[in-house]
Order: C-alpha cells, then sequence, then structure tokens
C-alpha cells in the first residue's frame, strides 16, 4: 500500500490512460468525448491551483479558456501562423491578461473576488460578441487548421486523442512540481490564513497574481487545443456557463489534490454530452451540482473516495481483530 501512495498521481493517469486509448480505439464517439475530457482536465486543474491550493475563488475563468481559442484561431487562419507559434502568442496574451485582472483581484476576497471575475469574463464575452472586424462576432471563426507533430498532421479523432492524453500527463506533472514546490507551498499558507502567511514573510500580493497566471495558462492551452480540435469556435462555447462549467468539474470532483479535477472535468464532461437536448437547463443543472456538491460533498468525490476507504480499511481491520479475540 505504501508502495501505491508513492507512485505520482501522474504515472496513474499514463496507465489509465493508456487502457483508455485502447477501449476508444475503435469509437470516434468515444474518441472525441476522451479529447474533451482531457481538455476539460486541463482547464480545471489550473483552475484547481488557484482555488484549490491558494483559495481564490474565479467564477470568469472561462475569458483565459477563450483568449488561448480565440488568439491561436485568428493568428492561423487571419494571417497564416503555425498552430503551434498561435498557440505560444495565445499563452503571452493569456498571461497579460491574467495580470491584468490579477493585480486588483489580489487585493479582493471572498464574494468580491468573485464578483470581479464574473465581471471580467463578462466583459470577454461582450467583446467576443461584438468585435466583429476581430473576432467574426457570433458567426464564429471557421476552418481553424488541425496541430500538427513533426509535419504528421492530426487530422484523426484518435490522433488527436493521443495528443490530448500526453499533453493532460505533462499538465499533471507540471501542476505537481508546482504544488511540491516552494511557491506551491506559499499557495497553501496563503489558502489557509493569510494574515499569517504574510506574518511568516510570504509576499502574498506576488504569489497571488503568480497562481492566477498559472491558472490562466493551462485555460489558455486548453482553449487553444479546443479550438484546434473542433476547428470552430464561437462566444457562445466562452459565457459564463462554461466558468460555471469549470467551477462545477472542480468542484464535484474535490480540489487540492492531483485526482479530483480530473474526475470531476471528466464525469461533468460525459453528463454535459449527455445533457445537449437540454441546453436550456444547463446553467440549472450545474448549479444544483454545485449545491449537492457543496452541501453533502464539500471534499467532492475524491473526499468521499478517501472515506470510503478509510471506512473499508476501519471495517476489515475491526473484524480481524475480532476474529483475533475469538
Amino acid at each position: 500500500m505504501s508502495l501505491i501512495k508513492k507512485v505520482p498521481s501522474y504515472v496513474w493517469a499514463l496507465l489509465f490512460g493508456a487502457l483508455l486509448i485502447l477501449f476508444i480505439r475503435q469509437s470516434v464517439y468515444y474518441q472525441t468525448i476522451f479529447v474533451l475530457c482531457a481538455i476539460y482536465s486541463i482547464a480545471v486543474s489550473g483552475l484547481d491551483i488557484l482555488f484549490g491550493y491558494s483559495g481564490q475563488i474565479a467564477l470568469g475563468h472561462a475569458m483565459f479558456y477563450a483568449s488561448g481559442a480565440y488568439t491561436s484561431a485568428i493568428l492561423t487562419v487571419n494571417f497564416g501562423w503555425d498552430p503551434w507559434l498561435a498557440m505560444l502568442a495565445g499563452v503571452v496574451v493569456t498571461i497579460i491578461l491574467a495580470a491584468i485582472v490579477a493585480i486588483p483581484a489580489s487585493n479582493l476576497v471572498h464574494q468580491f473576488l468573485a464578483l470581479l471575475t464574473i465581471a471580467a469574463g463578462n466583459m470577454m464575452h461582450v467583446f467576443l460578441c461584438k468585435a466583429t472586424n476581430v473576432t467574426n462576432a457570433m458567426k464564429g471563426i471557421r476552418q481553424i487548421p488541425k496541430l500538427s507533430i513533426f509535419g504528421y498532421e492530426l487530422r484523426s479523432k484518435f490522433a488527436f486523442a493521443i495528443f490530448a492524453f500526453i499533453m493532460l500527463v505533462i499538465f499533471l506533472f507540471i501542476k505537481q512540481r508546482i504544488v511540491k514546490s516552494s511557491s506551491g507551498r506559499a499557495f497553501m499558507a496563503i489558502r489557509e490564513n493569510t494574515v499569517a502567511a504574510g506574518g511568516m514573510g510570504i509576499n502574498v500580493r506576488k504569489y497571488k497574481i503568480m497562481a492566477f497566471v498559472i491558472s490562466a495558462v493551462f485555460a489558455s492551452v486548453a482553449g487553444s487545443m479546443y479550438a484546434h480540435f473542433i476547428s470552430f469556435i464561437s462566444p457562445e462555447g466562452f459565457s459564463n456557463t462554461t466558468s460555471t462549467l469549470l467551477m462545477t468539474m472542480l468542484l464535484f470532483g474535490g480540489m487540492g489534490n492531483p485526482v479530483g479535477p480530473v474526475f470531476g472535468a471528466s464525469i461533468i464532461a460525459i453528463l454535459n454530452e449527455s445533457l445537449q437536448s437540454f441546453s436550456t437547463y444547463k446553467t440549472l443543472i450545474y448549479g444544483a451540482l454545485i449545491m449537492v456538491s457543496v452541501l453533502f460533498m464539500p471534499r467532492g468525490c475524491y473526499g468521499v473516495g478517501q472515506d470510503l476507504i478509510a471506512w473499508v480499511k476501519h471495517t476489515v481491520r475491526k473484524r480481524g481483530k475480532k476474529n483475533a479475540e475469538n
């Protein structure tokens, strides 16, 4: 058991993902779901760094998801950039945008921070809807080119599924390195008690901004991957509903751990695809899931799983002790 605990989460993700890839090999539909799960997992893992580890609530995270997607789409479609350079440019644009939001946000807490992020997300959505010359407004951007690796274009969904899986493992690895670093410890200290963290010599403002920017980079890359996978984007996919979806995934899976965000993103992504015919009620359903998670699963599915494992261990140990006495 101790050996299992020592195995990093990205190694388990590698093994589990390899099995899933073998399972989805013959189904284009399952390949599409797998890619969406991987993309959402990257975005939600970044949100976990911001909310789960540094304690900053963000309800407008779709703006960073959108900045990566739109920057990459505009540069490749309108200016003929290489998709990889466009994705990198998307990261740069997102870092600047995140810094603009994070600097004033670092002085806010709780509901005030949430309101600021909601306002920023709404401003981004309005810009996407109104800036016809830049974003093509509600018509969206079509024929976004596919990614290619060493000259091999990821045209098939199965090829993109393998790529998305590799990217997920890389970002899980990066996340764990951040969490285990001195910066990660500073994030957690700020989450527990901002005043105490400042008293310990931690530059609270600096690390809050850092967490915001790192989280935004994760979302930016996920957004760019989404744009190049679907080959079409429009403002509808980057509204407050998307921000709510990302938060629902995080709360449902569980914050402050490597497994919860991936599990929550995967389950909700599958549910999201299953509810396409109920698009009018999606926000209501996400709200209900958030309420259930907060009221009955404060540590998410990951916490429920831990409690279940602890209960099983306790039961087995108790029965073993009872049998030994008899």
